[in-house]
């Protein structure tokens, strides 16, 4: 196919390149900065797809996304040929093309409730996996790895990832598993990043032109302080750099429109508000964000209140995951516009949909999780910086480390001239991955799966010395176990224990004769018939050692030494094929630990699921196990709807952010369902701490008094009256409530009364703003 008649502009080398090893009918792995221009690879497979009269499928993390790419190619190629397929949206399923998230792609590959795998997947010739670095995500990487496991082997790949440190070692990885792969990695930015700090209302260069820190921030910016508790905190507040200093420098600089990323919700809220008055759109924009913004209010009236519509009209916006959907759609669009100049926004959106921008402002260069306190890793700066730099628009980016009093501007400079981190697996067997595997699988086929996955394959180089180490040793035993015998062969080990025996003797009868001296011994015709039957014992065993071949034999030093390398060499590989055994089955060793919980509950019976377990396997979550046990128990089968849509929430939410705060009340009904549900989780929790399973039993009520107000008709303005926590969390809660309803519909023989309950719980909750649009 001519490339250069697809495209109207000239493509980089390494897009030709991948696309010569697409025409060769190899897998590609593309690794190159954001807004290099990896998805025109991707694009070429579309093509090729298209015009062979095959399928393509394109597969990318967020909803969002999807949707983004289902109205592109709509866009280009007609609504016919392009289909969308994202959990609770299917449309054109068996068009040409077809956008789906990764989930779902992975889904079809079980083959359970999504139809047959192969009509899944018939007459498709690419898969495309955007965002492939996502494998690095806690919770959700296992997906990319189950997706590459099971995709048909005469399917070719396109992988698509930013910057990544171990690009060559997952290639190497997909070409064992799947087929034949390439790898082509650029570093080419179209627009070049140039890095600056912030610091006293002025901005400075970051790095020399050597790339090394600037000196003069050194002697400027050099000194921490070293401060804790509520001091830190005055200290952070008066010594920081204000977010609207920091605007009104970058405004005056032409630096706009910039993503301004802080670390928590709070700090985006606060830094806009300090911000205001700032002026930073003329009057001709100011009058087309009214205008927009009063139709976009039109068509979603739970906006009409919005305590951050003023900040808009100024041209300045928030975007975290506590905002509204809706809200955050129509800040992206407004941005996308031109017509917002600065978002204030947390990580999440350095990974979201297509923002670029001409700046970005990094407020912080640590960041507060799980774990505690700590610096950001190369590939989280090098994620947030890459949203710099329109290609078409600026002919450099700019990336802007705010002075902080407690970080080292070193630190700042190391970060901008750090290399990625590696991809690390994620790999985790589930309830689910179980049922599904041995719903099509003998236990043999399963195990060969579960032993390809990516954490596997890193595990197996990380042993390789350990393997050599293991031959090494195997050929120095096979080379030891010649005798060195020059006649008869003697057994030099038996020889030693016989003259230990002979040595242990004496010391008894030297102890006896001792006692019997001192008259400790009883009688003396007694004593002396002891000491004649121990001399006569000693006598017979020193016969039998002398009479061994060993005794006396010229080699026997050697021989000694001989013998005891191989005794040493023995215990070091045992010791050693254990740890491999330990390290090579870790994997299996869970699933086959989940397995044995599902028979104990009656998911599967030998290695073949039950009724209970097919019902199962259609359902996806942290824990499948719980989820299906709640659910499947009885317990909810006298609950009204607004009451099982509550319960449902409390199953699908999580014990984090939301724990400490005050809950809305939930109906006495569901109050005692909740008290089943605990006993459940103790439950499966005491079962997989005997069975050494580490999957988490969570389930959160805080939620579920929201979830049964919206499901009784409550408005969005008594929702957000009732209660102090974020929007956005309340309406994905919702979401994933209906998601989890959808699920148990699709799942096989369901009972006509969860049938009827889930159903209705869809009904009454998505709506309004819990709905998605696309």
């Amino acid at each position: 196919m001519q490339v250069e008649h697809l495209f109207n502009f000239q493509l980089d080398n390494f897009q030709l390149e991948a696309i010569g090893h697409l025409e060769e009918g190899r897998s590609v792995v593309v690794c190159a900065p954001t807004g290099s221009g990896k998805t025109v690879v991707a694009e070429y497979a579309v093509e090729c797809a298209l015009r062979s009269n095959q399928r393509c499928f394109y597969t990318t993390p967020l909803k969002a996304l999807s949707n983004q790419k289902f109205h592109d190619f709509r866009q280009k190629y007609g609504d016919e040929r392009v289909g969308l397929l994202t959990g609770d949206i299917s449309i054109n399923r068996d068009a040409s093309i077809v956008v789906m998230t990764t989930e779902v792609f992975r889904n079809m590959l079980y083959g359970t409730i999504l139809g047959d795998v192969r009509r899944n997947v018939h007459d498709v010739s690419f898969v495309v996996l955007d965002e492939c670095h996502y494998m690095n995500d806690s919770e959700r990487g296992t997906v990319w790895e189950e997706s590459i496991i099971y995709a048909p082997k005469d399917i070719q790949l396109i992988a698509l990832s930013a910057t990544i440190a171990n690009a060559e070692e997952l290639t190497t990885w997909i070409d064992e598993i799947h087929g034949p792969t390439s790898l082509v990695i650029s570093t080419f930015r179209p627009v070049p990043l140039r890095f600056h700090y912030f610091g006293d209302r002025r901005i400075y260069p970051l790095l020399s032109p050597g790339r090394g820190l600037n000196m003069q921030l050194k002697s400027r910016f050099g000194n921490r302080k070293r401060f804790a508790g509520q001091q830190r905190k005055r200290l952070v507040t008066a010594l920081s750099p204000a977010s609207g200093d920091v605007l009104a420098v970058l405004s005056s600089r032409n630096m706009l429109p910039g993503i301004y990323f802080l670390f928590s919700r709070r700090g985006c809220e606060e830094a806009m508000q300090k911000a205001r008055g700032i002026p930073l759109v003329n009057h001709e924009e100011e009058l087309l964000l009214r205008e927009r913004i009063a139709a976009f209010v039109k068509e979603n009236p739970a906006l009409a209140n919005h305590p951050y519509l003023p900040y808009l009209h100024e041209g300045m916006s928030v975007h975290h995951a506590g905002m509204l959907p809706s809200w955050k759609a129509m800040v992206e669009k407004l941005f996308q516009q031109g017509l917002l100049k600065v978002v204030f926004a947390t990580e999440t959106l350095a990974a979201g949909i297509n923002m670029p921008a001409r700046t970005t402002v990094i407020s912080s260069l640590t960041k507060r999780d799980d774990q505690g306190h700590r610096y950001l890793t190369g590939s989280e700066f090098l994620q947030m910086s890459g949203r710099a730099g329109r290609r078409g628009m600026d002919e450099v980016g700019h990336v802007v480390v705010l002075h902080h009093p407690f970080e080292s501007v070193d630190d700042g400079a190391k970060l901008a001239t750090a290399p990625a981190d590696p991809l690390k697996s994620q790999f985790t067997p589930s309830y689910g991955m179980v049922l599904n595997l041995l719903q099509r699988h003998s236990e043999d086929e399963a195990r060969d799966l579960i032993e390809r996955s990516f954490g596997q394959f890193v595990t197996n180089q990380q042993l390789e010395p350990l393997f050599v180490q293991q031959l090494s040793w195997e050929q120095e035993l096979e080379r030891l176990s010649h005798p060195l015998c020059p006649g008869e062969l003697g057994d030099l080990p038996l020889y030693g224990k016989r003259l230990q025996a002979v040595h242990a003797k004496n010391k008894q009868l030297k102890q006896t004769e001792k006692g019997v001296r001192g008259g400790k011994g009883g009688g003396e015709e007694e004593a002396q018939a002891v000491l004649l039957k121990l001399r006569a014992e000693m006598k017979d065993m020193l016969n039998e050692a002398y009479a061994m071949p060993c005794h006396g034999c010229p080699v026997q030093k050697p021989c000694s030494k001989q013998t005891e390398r191989i005794r040493h060499l023995e215990s070091r590989k045992r010791d050693l094929s254990k740890r491999i055994e330990r390290e090579t089955t870790r994997y299996w060793r869970t699933f086959e630990a989940l397995a044995n919980i599902l028979r104990l509950e009656g998911y599967l019976q030998g290695n073949t699921p039950t009724k209970l377990g097919e019902a199962a396997a259609a359902i996806r979550g942290t824990n499948e196990l719980f989820l299906c046990e709640v659910v499947f128990s009885g317990c909810l089968d006298d609950l009204q709807p607004a009451e099982f849509a509550a319960v449902m929430t409390t199953i699908v939410s999580e014990e984090g952010r939301l724990q400490d705060a005050v809950r809305v009340r939930v109906s006495p009904a569901v109050e005692l369902v909740l008290q089943d549900i605990q006993k459940i989780g103790r439950k499966i929790w005491r079962q997989q701490r005997d069975f050494d399973v580490e999957i988490p039993v969570e389930f959160s009520p805080v939620l579920a008094g929201l979830t049964e107000m919206w499901a009784s008709g409550a408005s969005w303005d008594e929702m957000r009256n009732a209660t102090i926590y974020d929007e956005g969390d309340v309406v994905r809660s919702m979401r994933r409530t209906v998601d989890l309803c959808r699920q148990f519909m699709r799942s096989p023989g369901i009972s006509d009364n969860l049938l009827r309950l889930c159903g209705d719980v869809e009904r009454l909750v998505y709506r309004n703003e819990v709905r998605e649009d696309i």
